[in-house]
């Protein structure tokens, strides 16, 4: 379970819901410049929420032996 719910992952699936939930907004009022305030709301909770779950994950280091912080280009 635990290599299914990972960070990436959690934070992709609330980015996805966030436009979602704006694609719903937008077939409700039909226009950019009018929203409903709960699913504007709620699409920006889910943005801001993916942003912070996404901050915390970092990419595993490509070679064990090496730090993660000092990369070959």
């Amino acid at each position: 379970m635990k290599k299914t719910l990972t960070r990436p992952r959690i934070a992709t699936a609330l980015a996805v819901t966030g436009i979602v939930l704006m694609g719903v907004d937008l077939m409700i009022t039909r226009s950019l410049f009018i929203h409903v305030g709960e699913l504007m709301a709620a699409s920006l909770l889910c943005f801001v929420s993916a942003l912070v779950v996404d901050r915390g994950s970092e990419p595993a280091p490509e070679n064990p032996d090496q730090p993660a912080g000092r990369r070959r280009c």
